[in-house]
């Protein structure tokens, strides 16, 4: 790829992102039709970390209902001062209330840190875009990438797939990279699931 920096990498991927405002709804049905064949391969009664959507991201309201319904305990993030992420149980009930960054909803409930949701069988995670090499840029905060840290230095072992747009999943060395950022084993878009080569989780 080119000499561009990750942070105009970054720039240029949420300027993308935000002419796309009204057009991400439309995308929930086809994640969760395109997510089918990965969520088939759980066990049953799974523990899956989702992320609820917001803004511009891909709709996953269609994914976690289906999740909820096939019996599998869910997961989504809070976001936390110092940038951490903890995690609450999930369901259509569960009540949502304005987290620590605003338009982004956060549910009421009890929270669980890293080292409590070691048992989890898979995350589905957020991004800005990943390549096929599994190298994911998120907003920038880095939450993700510290809990992915976490999670695997814990003894974590669910893969971690990357959600985004079509346009977003790149050819291998499209993004930038460093030590930092935590690889994902598998790309879901609304037109379907990739596994990443060489992590060894789906390949």
């Amino acid at each position: 790829m080119s000499a561009e920096s990750k942070e105009d990498v970054r720039a240029r991927l949420k300027a993308r992102r935000r002419k796309m405002a009204g057009l991400a709804s439309s995308t929930a049905s086809r994640l969760s039709a395109a997510a089918a064949p990965l969520l088939e391969s759980l066990p049953e009664k799974s523990s899956v970390a989702c992320y609820l959507s917001a803004g511009t991201e891909p709709d996953t309201s269609d994914l976690l209902a289906a999740l909820d319904a096939a019996g599998h305990t869910v997961l989504v993030p809070v976001c936390e001062p110092e940038r951490q992420l903890s995690w609450c149980p999930w369901t259509p009930a569960t009540e949502l209330a304005p987290g620590l960054f605003p338009g982004i909803p956060e549910p009421v409930g009890p929270r669980l840190g890293a080292e409590e949701v070691l048992d989890l069988d898979l995350l589905l995670i957020p991004a800005l875009a990943v390549d096929a090499s599994g190298t994911r840029m998120g907003k920038g905060g880095g939450y993700y990438d510290r809990f992915l840290a976490q999670f695997r230095a814990g003894g974590g072992s669910a893969p971690a797939v990357a959600v985004v747009h079509d346009h977003e999943f790149l050819p291998e060395g499209g993004l930038p990279a460093d030590p930092l950022d935590a690889p994902v084993d598998g790309v879901l878009t609304p037109a379907g699931f990739t596994p990443v080569r060489g992590t060894g989780v789906y390949t």
